[in-house]
């Protein structure tokens, strides 16, 4: 039996890179980036005012002045000055004119007569500096300037920026196609109705649950019972995947099978059984490009491996940063009865500062188990109490 860190040490020594593929930016949502993105040109690309006002070159700004001002400015327009022009009225998103260098809010401006389509207008701003109420060329990017790390997933933000940049095909890293095998003569699928000893399979939809938050759509989702021959069939078939999730059938039990069929099947264990509850018998193996996650068959086991093991190998098949535990005090006093580390749903809470609770709950075989928690924390093998104040390592869902 290894422990938590060797396991995933050895999950994430398998991991093979993706390739990259180029898809329409507005079906990018929620993929990750291959490569890093730069600044094509500055941004703004000229000094862009940010009021409607009239702009004015700053050193020569008299309160008492009365200005003659014949052109207007919109966004999307050409700025140009005239010889002798000193003064234009502008748009908010218009280019400011060169010579030109602070805008005066149309607020502070007092439009006295209008002539010829010449406006006689006095300006009562109590202030005035170098590029006021203007938006400085490049002030938010440079051209070249890096943008986005390869690794970062697009949301509606990154899909704006990039929209900015006139990226229209976004290179994202592939997806690794997974195929799913749930076993079990107990379980019965979700839509039927089980007998009084049967269980619906629940763990199917929590490992798709996973796998859509890096869109992956499961190649194949398969329940089969413990019958040798089906199982074999099932995992034969899911080998060609990229990944193949299996739960139960991984302990020790008569009718835990999956392990001495996978080693039939030519998949080379890497490790079986880690120190941790819920999830020690999970099984963890490779043939070829597929790497094998045998979970235990409890949905509270199946929740805590995904996240803990499962996650990270996604996220690393993708080319993302590993997301490291939060840590936060712990509020209350738990006990637990195993030398083994053990992880519990936990609630974050807010007292002096934000830190963690425990959810009650029946075991790995609950059903409630991680329901309404915030994730899941991890209470320390060698500590048999943890205490008011301890600090805790948090792994969100």
């Amino acid at each position: 039996m290894i422990s938590i860190e060797e396991a995933l040490s050895k999950i994430l020594s398998e991991i093979s890179v993706t390739n990259r593929e180029l898809v329409p930016l507005e079906e990018s949502l929620g993929r990750i980036l291959a490569d890093n993105v730069y600044a094509d040109r500055d941004y703004p690309p000229f000094h862009r005012s940010t009021m409607d006002g009239y702009a004015i070159k700053s050193a020569d700004y008299d309160s008492s002045k009365i200005y003659h001002c014949k052109k207007e400015i919109f966004a999307g327009m050409e700025s140009n000055l005239d010889p002798g022009e000193e003064i234009v009225k502008i748009m908010t998103g218009a280019p400011v004119p060169e010579g030109l260098d602070a805008v005066i809010k149309i607020e502070d401006s007092q439009e006295l007569s209008l002539e010829n389509s010449v406006s006689k207008v006095k300006l009562n701003s109590d202030k005035i500096f170098y590029f006021m109420n203007i938006a400085v060329r490049g002030e938010d990017l440079k051209k070249g300037e890096f943008v986005l790390g390869s690794g970062t997933k697009i949301g509606m933000p990154e899909i704006s920026l990039l929209a900015s940049l006139g990226v229209d095909n976004v290179s994202v890293n592939s997806l690794p196609t997974v195929s799913i095998v749930s076993t079990g003569n107990e379980v019965v699928p979700v839509g039927s109705t089980p007998l009084p000893f049967q269980i619906r399979d629940s763990n199917s939809y929590s490992l798709i649950a996973i796998l859509n938050r890096y869109n992956i759509k499961p190649k194949s989702i398969v329940l089969v019972p413990d019958e040798e021959i089906k199982i074999t069939e099932a995992l034969d078939k899911g080998l060609e995947s990229d990944i193949l999730l299996l739960s139960g059938g991984v302990s020790m039990g008569s009718m835990d099978l999956i392990p001495p069929i996978l080693e039939r099947l030519g998949v080379k264990k890497i490790f079986h059984k880690v120190s941790l509850k819920p999830g020690k018998p999970i099984w963890f193996g490779k043939k070829g490009k597929t790497v094998v996650f045998g979970l235990p068959g409890n949905p509270f086991s199946v929740q805590v491996c995904a996240r803990i093991f499962l996650d990270p190998y996604i996220r690393s098949c993708l080319g993302m940063q590993i997301s490291e535990p939060l840590r936060y005090v712990f509020y209350g006093k738990r006990k637990k009865k195993s030398s083994l580390p053990e992880f519990f749903p936990a609630f974050l809470e807010t007292k002096d500062k934000t830190g963690l609770s425990s959810k009650s709950f029946n075991g790995s075989g609950d059903i409630r188990a991680g329901l309404f928690a915030d994730g899941i924390a991890l209470h320390p093998g060698e500590q048999a109490e943890i205490l008011e104040g301890n600090v805790l390592n948090f792994f969100p869902w």
